[in-house]
């Protein structure tokens, strides 16, 4: 994995790309109840992007005037370089205002269709993953070799394990669609792994919250706190019961010291938050376990200041990243993880911390949990909940772990300092934000030098999806308007046709497309005067899209009675 993607390849940075944001509050505000990973981490990139990105001003892409301008808002008060910020409700209104459109997810289809309907070239699409194990993400990932997806497209993977999975969909589709139709379609959208970042500054030292946290739980300064914060969801994230057995078995092997896991989160509800309670009593006698309002930031703050060890035992299929870890590197805690999702990529074994052994049954193993899922007789918690419920991550080894850190207070030091300067150096956000930079330089270059995926025909639908209706309808008249058609003047059209035909709204609809008031006065007039004309004498001096409103009013006028048509004329 490359840890820092500036190091890969280095282009010229005299003008770094303006890449659009395509802004939505649910993907980038994390102030609010039952924050999830993906807000933190979407937050976290747009407040650094605003204080370090490069570019030259700011771009927020949305529909929504509410939202576009609290985009405004956000790069008003975070930018100190007070940069321009626009925004467009698509990118398709202001060609040039950026060279990239960043999406929040990994889902692409709307965004390539739409730029097909001008410019293949114009500007880079470019995803990033988080979950990746719904059925709704799984099936994006399936169709991107069926989209206009373009090389200089991109799909950021936070880990190795997510790009391993994208692949891996992608993979047993085209096999699938091999044996179906005998062809297995190919996507070359570009796939760099670039992590999820951390504001270091926020985790820097500090002693008045650590006696604090301490003293709430009543910790001296010997005994060791065990810190795991997340969203308490069984289920769904870390199934909380390994951690309960390691923090145990550590606590019974230190009789000279306490062993204190303190549990920081949000639980969906309270059933669930007594759940967690009621079982941390079951599993624990030596260890003292306490809870922490995940909602209330100076308590989490003082968490990370006064624990001695992060432990987190991913045990879920949909994780992929985890930020955690490298929060408790910038907050200089030795990290005791599962190996387990991005945890692989994040924690050094015996240098930031202790990786432990999990194991997960084989492929076909879980046929029935897909098919439950598959047929709605699961829904998405249940299936990612079976999938946990089958993978097993060694408490033995990290009870092992929380020991030898307990009593190597010298390891500890050595740990949590080099997980504080690998959060730094790869981690920091002020670096993520360089590596999507020089990302997106890359795929400047590409647009300018790769061959384009299916290039649009003239007067090809920008989607099949939405085809051209009188393209794919064709077969409905009886007649088509060609160059041959012959257009016969209607006596006195020219003076009423205008009146008539805007005074009323079941008349007038679709007016906007069709030729403006004093385009239509010069074509009755031209009409009347000549009588009759070739619609190819019409369109001689007429611009394409003149031509498409022209031929569109034509049908209008001959509706209404303001015009007629004649004999297509041959040669």
């Amino acid at each position: 994995m490359p840890q820092n993607y500036s190091q890969r390849r280095r282009f010229d940075v005299s003008s770094i790309p303006v890449c659009a944001i395509h802004y939505h509050p649910d993907a980038y505000r994390a102030d609010r109840v039952g924050v999830k990973g993906r807000h933190s981490a979407g937050a976290g990139f747009l407040t650094s992007y605003f204080r370090h990105g490069r570019c030259e001003r700011f771009v927020a892409m949305t529909p929504n005037e509410r939202h576009g301008a609290e985009f405004v808002e956000l790069a008003g008060a975070l930018d100190p370089r007070n940069r321009e910020v626009r925004h467009l409700r698509t990118l398709l209104s202001q060609p040039g205002a950026a060279e990239c459109l960043l999406v929040s997810g990994p889902n692409l289809e709307e965004f390539v269709w739409d730029r097909r309907a001008r410019d293949q070239r114009a500007y880079s699409v470019c995803g990033v993953t988080h979950t990746l194990s719904s059925d709704r993400v799984i099936a994006a990932l399936c169709n991107a070799p069926l989209l206009p997806i373009q090389p200089w497209d991109a799909l950021i993977c936070t880990s190795r394990v997510a790009r391993d999975v994208v692949q891996r969909s992608i993979a047993q589709y085209g096999d699938y669609l091999e044996r179906r139709l005998g062809v297995a379609p190919s996507v070359q959208m570009q796939l760099p792994i670039i992590p999820l970042g951390v504001d270091g500054a926020r985790y820097a030292a500090d002693p008045e919250a650590r006696a604090r946290l301490r003293n709430r739980i009543g910790a001296s300064d010997g005994d060791l706190v065990v810190l795991f914060l997340g969203r308490f969801t069984f289920h769904a994230k870390a199934h909380p019961v390994p951690m309960y057995l390691a923090a145990e078995k550590a606590a019974e092997r230190l009789p000279d010291r306490k062993v204190h896991l303190v549990m920081a989160g949000q639980a969906p509800n309270e059933t669930i938050m007594q759940s967690y309670r009621e079982t941390a009593e079951l599993f624990t006698d030596a260890a003292a376990v306490h809870f922490v309002d995940g909602r209330d930031d100076a308590l989490i703050h003082e968490t990370w200041q006064g624990s001695d060890v992060f432990l987190s035992l991913s045990d879920n299929i949909q994780e992929t990243f985890g930020l955690t870890p490298i929060e408790a590197m910038a907050a200089g805690l030795p990290a005791v993880v599962s190996d387990w999702d991005g945890y692989k990529d994040t924690v050094i074994e015996g240098e930031t911390g202790f990786r432990i052994p999990t194991t997960a049954p084989a492929a076909g193993d879980g046929f029935e949990l897909a098919l439950m899922y598959q047929t709605g007789r699961d829904n998405y918690d249940r299936f990612v909940g079976r999938a946990c419920m089958s993978s097993g991550c060694d408490p033995d080894a990290a009870a092992d772990a929380l020991v030898k850190l307990a009593e190597d207070p010298d390891l500890r030091c050595r740990m949590g300092m080099a997980g504080r300067k690998r959060a730094a150096e790869v981690y920091d956000w002020s670096v993520i934000v360089r590596a999507y930079e020089d990302l997106w330089l890359e795929l400047r270059e590409l647009r300018r030098t790769a061959e384009e995926v299916t290039p649009r025909r003239p007067g090809e639908a920008a989607s099949p999806f939405y085809p051209d209706p009188f393209d794919i309808f064709s077969c409905h008249p009886t007649s088509v308007l060609g160059p041959a058609t012959i257009i016969k003047a209607v006596p006195g059209a020219a003076e009423t046709a205008a009146d008539f035909l805007l005074r009323h709204n079941f008349v007038s609809f679709g007016a906007d497309f069709m030729l403006t008031g004093d385009e239509l006065a010069t074509l009755l007039a031209e009409l009347e005067r000549r009588g009759s004309l070739k619609l190819s004498e019409l369109e001689e001096k007429l611009a394409p899209a003149v031509v498409h409103r022209l031929r569109r009013t034509l049908g209008w006028l001959l509706k209404f009675g303001q015009i007629k048509l004649g004999e297509n004329e041959t040669d």
